[in-house]
C-alpha cells in the first residue's frame, strides 16, 4: 500500500520553510566543542538504546536524526523509512536523536563517551568529518551509490579516508549567486557576473542608497553563522581555503585577497552594520539584486518575496573554476552497530533515487547531491525545468567542508566565531583585512589545537 501522496513528489516542496532552529542546523553543528565540557544527554526520542533483535524477533535499526522533531518535515522521512519497513519485514527502523538547536553537541558527547546510540546516523557535515576522521566510526557505503550507479558530486570528498566514502549526501545545501533578472537588465547589465571584478562593479552600478543595495551580504556577529556561511566561500575567489590538515591558512594571501574582496563588496553594497532582520527585510523587498545564498527553501519567496520570485535566476559563483561552498548532509553506519547489514540497506533505501527524489523535493531541497541523478529520476529534470532559478545551483563545482576547512572542521563553531570577530574591526575600520587574519590566526592557533 502506498504511504505518500502520488502528487508530493512534484509539489515543489509545499512545506519548506525552514524554522530557525533547522536554519541554524543547516548552518552548521554549533558547539562541537562544547560537548567537552557538555553533560551527557538524553535521547529526544525515548527509543530504547539497546540494539539487536526486537522482542518480535526482527533486527532493529536505530536512525538517529533531527528531522522527527521538524513538523514541516518529518512526514516525507517517516513515509520513506515506513515503507522500507514494509519492504523489509524482518527490519524494524527505530528513531532516536536530538533537536536541532543541541544535534551536534549531543552526539559529540556520545561519541566522546565511546558509543553513539545509534546504527545509522544523519550529519551535518562538520559533524560527519568529526566522526568519519577524528572518532573513525563509519563503515565504508561506496559500495551503495555504485550498485545504484550514482555519482556522487566532489564535496563528498570531505566524507573520505583512505579512498574510501564513508558518507551519502542526503540534503544538499549549496551556494550560488541569486539575481534579479528584471534589475539587471535595467540597470544595462546583460548577464549576471562572470569574474570577480564583474562582481564587484555591477554591485556598486546596482547600489542606490537607500532604495537599492547591490549584493546582500551579512557583516554582522549577531547574524552569526547566516554571515559565516557567505563568508567561508570567499578563500575560493583566489584559490584558498581556510586550513589544510592541521595547518591554518588565515593569513595565506588567498584568504586575505578573499576577505578584502568581501569587505570590497559590502562597502559597495552600502550594508556594513545591517542587522539581518533588517538585511532580510531588503532582500524580501526585492532590494538586493545580487544575492550568495543556498536553494534550500527557496520555494518560500514565492510568498515571502513576490517581487523578486518571478525575476529570480541564479547563476555559479564567478570565482575560479565556478568553486563554491556545499553543506552536505550526510548518513553514516557506524562500525559499532552490531547490525551494519540492515543499517546499509537502509542507506540504500534511503538514496535510491525515488525515495531521495520524493524526499528533498517535498521538504524543500531541489539539489541532490549526485551528479548523473537525472539518469536515474525521470522525475528530477522537469522538476527542475519548472525551477528557472535553479540552474545555477547546477553548475558550480563545490567543495565540501572538510576541503574548505582541513582538520579546524573539528571546531567550526568556534573558528567562525574567531573570524567573525576579527572581521568585524576590520569592517569597522579600525584594522586592515591582513592585521584581522594576523590575529584571527594567532588566537585561532592559541585556542584550538587542543580540539584537532
Amino acid at each position: 500500500m502506498a504511504l505518500r501522496k502520488p502528487d508530493e513528489a512534484t509539489a515543489g516542496g509545499a512545506s519548506q520553510h525552514l524554522d530557525l532552529s533547522r536554519r541554524k542546523l543547516l548552518g552548521a553543528g554549533a558547539g562541537l566543542a562544547a560537548a567537552a565540557v557538555a553533560g551527557c544527554s538524553s535521547s529526544g526520542s525515548g527509543s530504547p538504546s539497546g540494539s539487536g533483535k526486537s522482542s518480535g524477533g526482527k533486527t532493529t535499526v536505530r536512525l538517529m536524526s533531527w528531522e522527527q522533531f521538524l513538523p514541516a518535515e518529518r512526514a516525507a522521512w517517516f513515509n520513506v523509512v515506513n515503507e522500507f519497513k514494509a519492504a523489509h519485514p524482518n527490519i524494524n527502523v527505530t528513531w532516536t536523536g536530538f533537536s536541532a538547536e543541541t544535534y551536534t553537541a549531543d552526539v559529540i558527547t556520545q561519541a566522546q563517551a565511546g558509543k553513539i546510540d545509534a546504527d545509522v546516523i544523519m550529519c551535518t557535515p562538520e559533524l560527519a568529518t568529526t566522526l568519519i576522521l577524528k572518532y573513525n566510526l563509519g563503515v565504508p557505503l561506496q559500495s551503495i551509490s555504485n550498485s545504484l550507479g550514482l555519482k556522487p558530486i566532489p564535496a563528498h570528498s570531505s566524507f573520505e579516508s583512505n579512498g574510501n566514502l564513508y558518507g551519502l549526501g542526503v540534503i544538499d545545501v549549496s551556494f550560488a549567486l541569486v539575481y534579479d533578472e528584471r534589475i539587471l537588465s535595467g540597470a544595462g547589465i546583460s548577464h549576471p557576473p562572470a569574474n570577480l571584478d564583474d562582481w564587484l562593479n555591477d554591485t556598486k552600478t546596482l547600489t542606490h542608497k537607500p532604495q537599492q543595495f547591490g549584493t546582500a551580504l551579512f557583516n554582522t556577529v549577531a547574524s552569526g553563522l547566516a554571515w559565516f556561511n557567505q563568508l567561508q566561500n570567499f578563500p575560493l575567489a583566489y584559490g584558498g581555503v581556510w586550513a589544510k590538515g592541521n595547518t591554518l591558512m588565515l593569513e595565506s594571501e588567498p584568504v586575505i585577497k578573499g576577505m578584502q574582496y568581501w569587505l570590497d563588496l559590502l562597502n559597495a553594497s552600502g550594508l556594513a552594520g545591517t542587522s539581518e532582520t533588517a538585511l532580510l527585510k531588503l532582500i524580501y523587498g526585492d532590494r538586493t539584486p545580487l544575492w550568495p545564498q543556498v536553494a534550500a527553501g527557496m520555494g518560500t519567496l514565492k510568498t515571502l518575496a513576490p517581487k523578486l520570485y518571478p525575476n529570480m535566476k541564479s547563476a555559479p559563483f564567478p570565482f575560479p573554476g565556478k568553486k563554491a561552498a556545499a553543506r552536505l548532509h550526510p548518513l553514516v553506519v557506524l562500525k559499532t552497530s552490531s547490525n551494519v547489514d540492515a543499517a546499509m540497506e537502509l542507506v540504500k533505501w534511503i538514496v535510491t533515487p525515488k525515495n531521495l527524489f520524493y524526499v528533498n523535493t517535498t521538504n524543500g531541497y531541489p539539489i541532490i547531491p549526485f551528479s548523473n541523478f537525472a539518469q536515474f529520476e525521470p522525475k528530477y529534470e522537469p522538476f527542475l525545468q519548472a525551477q528557472p532559478w535553479a540552474s545555477g545551483f547546477l553548475e558550480g563545482d563545490f567543495v565540501g567542508e572538510g576541503e574548505l576547512f582541513g582538520n579546524y572542521v573539528f571546531a567550526f563553531s568556534e573558528l567562525s566565531n574567531i573570524i567573525m570577530s576579527n572581521m568585524s574591526s576590520a569592517i569597522s575600520g579600525s584594522v586592515t583585512v591582513a592585521e584581522a587574519m594576523k590575529t584571527a590566526q594567532s588566537q585561532a592557533t592559541q585556542q584550538l589545537a587542543h580540539l584537532l
